[in-house]
């Protein structure tokens, strides 16, 4: 599981310097800091759900001011991206464009009653991840890690 801070799309490998660049920019002296999980919910928000998220509390603003670094290195290198509005979130499902509408309702009534308990995390690097899609989903290789400071406790 991730949060993703900027989405490149099809990026050539030449520019994998630079995107790990802009990340080591970006994270230059942003220490660790705990991320907590603390609600579920779906997008769009209303309508057949595209989208299953957990939502992040605690730690939102320090992904968000992390997010916005690395978006603006993204742009000094003129590395594009995709510059949708970041919204501090944890996906974990995708709904397939063709469920029908008695499934998708079901799956937007079992989000709307979804409960969990508060779960937390350490945010301690900047991953810069190559994505395939595939039938089966996803699948994330990393390509870069550049670490967060040590210390701080949230």
């Amino acid at each position: 599981m991730h949060v993703t801070l900027a989405f490149l799309g099809q990026t050539p490998d030449e520019r994998l310097a630079g995107v790990t660049a802009a990340a080591e920019t970006a994270a230059s002296g942003v220490t660790a800091f705990d991320v907590e999980l603390d609600r579920s919910g779906r997008f769009p928000p209303t309508g057949r759900p595209r989208v299953v998220w957990l939502g992040i509390g605690a730690g939102a603003p320090n992904l968000l001011t992390l997010g916005e670094h690395v978006r603006a290195e993204l742009g000094r290198r003129t590395i594009g991206f995709d510059n949708k509005p970041l919204r501090a979130h944890v996906t974990i499902g995708r709904v397939r464009e063709d469920v029908d509408l008695v499934d998708a309702r079901a799956i937007a009534a079992a989000v709307e009653a979804m409960r969990l308990p508060h779960l937390r995390f350490r945010a301690d690097s900047v991953v810069v991840f190559e994505s395939r899609l595939s039938p089966r989903g996803p699948k994330y290789t990393q390509r870069a890690v550049v670490p967060l400071r040590v210390g701080g406790t949230s």
